[in-house]
């Protein structure tokens, strides 16, 4: 199992017995820390059927429990050896181990379909979906939190490496820099396992990253097309119908429904923004071509996606007017007004108000 060491503070080793028998008494030393923390991450992994992961770790933690006093070391050693660790305790199980799957979960064929394929697909927009090998992970009774949250910091780097100390800060932040820095070694070493591949999670030069031939995520792959076609004349060949493939796989903002962390607002809002300078620039090369049937169609699912997007609404309004359906126009500007008091509690802005004057004027 690697280790991330710090470079200020090498990992602790073993010390040697103290013939006296009395130091280490009251508050633990160094090596007793360290098999504490063993302790925690080997019972993590047996509570997920990792045997393999938990006897690595038992190992390495009866080598530094030689040079603790005995009554402390036997007593842990006889509480692991009380959770049997030649078998797992039964349980749902779920891809913690690869292809090895109790279930199989049918793939959210909505979510995947649009992304290339790849051992490992997730999507992270419109909420959370993780398919390995084919089949769509299951939590389980107990959801592996730790390993998860990993993974979604890994994603919302855009595929680039992030420094240990920087995960470490993100997961961890009310633990010291030791602490935090096993805490991301266990996560690691999890998450390998939880998604069945070693390699899948990279580790050098003290910075992780998902590696991009085995896992196909949404958001990279939006990202990516999308900034491109901000920079594409919307003229350009076949424009219309790339920026339409890319915005299906925005189904919703990021990490929708699941329980937000503060490092997510950001990279939340960030691509959040950008689909919607790709909603308006679509949006613009329909309504040149007096396009509005599939303007309006953009602009409608653009504000059941977010029904707080106003400038979205009054595009809406623009074009259902033009379309000579002004009670849909007015209906537009209700349900937009409607979303922004109960939600935000704050009326539609001036501009928005000035449309809806002149389209009652009118009508």
């Amino acid at each position: 199992m690697f280790r991330f060491a710090s470079r200020s503070n090498p990992a602790p080793t073993a010390r040697p017995a103290n013939r006296g028998g009395l130091a280490g008494v009251g508050r633990p030393n160094r090596g007793q820390q360290e098999c504490t923390r063993l302790a925690q991450a080997t019972f993590d992994l047996l509570q997920d059927g990792d045997v393999r992961g938990a006897r690595e770790l038992l190992a390495k933690n009866l080598t530094l429990i030689q040079g603790i006093r005995r009554p402390w070391g036997a007593a842990w050693v006889e509480r692991v050896r009380s959770q049997r660790l030649t078998q797992p305790r039964e349980r749902s199980r779920t891809p913690s181990q690869g292809a090895d799957v109790a279930r199989a979960v049918p793939a959210p064929a909505a979510a995947v379909v649009l992304l290339r394929p790849a051992p490992i697909r997730i999507c992270a927009l419109g909420g959370f979906d993780l398919t390995i090998d084919g089949v769509a992970f299951a939590s389980g009774a107990k959801p592996q939190r730790r390993p998860l949250d990993l993974l979604k910091v890994l994603l919302v780097s855009n595929g680039s490496s992030v420094g240990a100390a920087e995960l470490a800060d993100k997961l961890w932040p009310d633990s010291d820099g030791d602490t935090a820095r096993n805490s991301l070694q266990v996560a690691v070493h999890r998450l390998r396992r939880l998604l069945g591949r070693d390699q899948a999670v990279v580790v050098q030069d003290r910075k992780v990253c998902l590696d991009h031939e085995l896992c196909a995520v949404d958001l990279w792959t939006f990202e990516r097309d999308a900034q491109h076609l901000m920079r594409v004349y919307p003229e350009a060949t076949s424009f219309a119908e790339k920026a339409a493939e890319t915005l299906r796989l925005y189904r919703g903002h990021l990490f929708a429904h699941e329980a937000d962390q503060a490092w997510m607002l950001a990279p939340r809002e960030r691509l959040r923004r950008l689909w919607l300078g790709l909603v308006r620039r679509l949006g613009d090369h329909h309504e040149v071509r007096g396009e509005c049937d599939r303007a309006c169609e953009l602009y409608q699912r653009a504000v059941d996606l977010d029904p707080l997007a106003e400038e979205v609404y009054r595009r809406l309004m623009r074009c259902q007017q033009r379309a000579g359906e002004p009670a849909e126009a007015i209906h537009t500007y209700r349900r937009c007004r409607e979303q922004l008091v109960t939600v935000l509690g704050v009326a539609p802005s001036a501009e928005t108000e000035r449309l809806y004057n002149t389209l009652r004027s009118a009508a």
